[in-house]
């Protein structure tokens, strides 16, 4: 969710005339803006790494599952944002549940973060279907650097760089703080219905650069809704709804997903819609290379005023199943008998 979208879209139509440069300028003035809005990472692929967004999927798939991401969004504008992460879970039978662990890395503009953070969720069987509640805790680290940042008033001749901001840095800094997700997930054999908080603690987190600049991390909620429906013998559909706020904005993704024989797949997203934005248009298409080997890529057609300065975006996703229980229960018991 970016919310600081309509703010980019008036300046394109109140001046034309702005460059890249300029939009540049504005982009990295707004990372600092993103520190108190929406600071979640937007991938497209949502339907198929579920884990990502929601700690209690950990285990769900009855396996061992290993996803990698790489999304470079708004491609050739400069300060564009990038993100790429890791992730895996498996089942925990002997526990009633599943665990994880996820890095991620995230650039916009002048700020980065690194995180990483592990869980484990509890599964409850019902007549309804699974019931999972999961949490997970971890560390992040948030980067800024000054000097990438520019203003309409600053100086910036050689080595000097004056921003004439007292709220702007103009140095190096990096912080570290704690950070928690809390889950919930439903799943049976036609539906999917998720809701998750992320950034759950709201807590600050202050860089040791000059101006000791401090990142307040938001929480950040999402819902996620799935119907898996049986078109032929071949061909199953997923519509899919994944709704994301911040109790401030709220956004919505439209999406839907088909699968052919459980070997190819594609699908559509149209994201980011609410009533005063619209981000982009999304493709994706992947296919099962083995048992094991999943790949997928997806290709966004920006909606917004910056369709006039960037060539899409690209996602790339790489998926690992070992496809096969992983630590079916606790074993029973084996008394040996000597006569035998």
């Amino acid at each position: 969710m970016k919310v600081f979208l309509p703010v980019i879209q008036n300046v394109v139509k109140v001046h034309p005339f702005k460059t890249r440069i300029g939009l540049f300028t504005i982009l990295l003035s707004f990372s600092f803006v993103w520190a108190f809005t929406q600071q979640i990472p937007q991938y497209t692929m949502t339907m198929l790494d579920k884990y990502r967004f929601n700690p209690a999927y950990g285990g769900m798939d009855a396996s061992l599952i290993v996803t990698g991401s790489l999304k470079s969004q708004w491609e050739a504008f400069p300060g564009q944002p990038k993100f790429q992460q890791i992730n895996a879970h498996l089942p925990l039978y002997i526990a009633n549940g599943g665990a994880g662990f996820k890095f991620f890395h995230d650039e916009l503009g002048a700020e980065q973060t690194l995180g990483f953070q592990a869980s484990y969720n509890y599964v409850m069987d019902t007549d309804f279907g699974l019931f999972s509640f999961g949490l997970s805790a971890g560390i992040l680290q948030k980067k800024i650097d000054g000097s990438k940042l520019r203003t309409p008033d600053g100086i910036y001749e050689g080595n000097t760089i004056v921003h004439n901001d007292p709220i702007l840095s103009s140095t190096k800094g990096s912080g570290l703080g704690p950070t928690a997700s809390l889950g919930i997930y439903f799943a049976n054999d036609y539906i999917e219905v998720g809701l998750a908080m992320d950034q759950a603690l709201g807590n600050i987190i202050t860089a040791n650069n000059a101006e000791e600049t401090s990142f307040q991390l938001k929480r950040t909620v999402n819902v996620f809704a799935e119907y898996s429906y049986v078109l032929t013998d071949d061909i199953v559909l997923y519509p899919a709804l994944f709704a994301k706020t911040d109790l401030i904005q709220t956004q919505i993704d439209l999406m839907v997903r088909g699968e052919y024989q459980d070997l190819y797949f594609g699908g559509l997203v149209f994201r980011g819609y609410n009533a005063t934005t619209i981000d982009a248009l999304a493709m994706f298409i992947g296919t099962r290379i083995s048992s094991n080997l999943k790949v997928a890529y997806a290709y966004d057609i920006t909606l917004s005023g910056l369709s006039n300065f960037n060539d899409g975006t690209h996602e790339l996703m790489v998926q690992y199943d070992l496809n096969k229980q992983v630590g079916i229960g606790r074993p029973e018991k084996i008394i040996y008998n000597p006569r035998y």
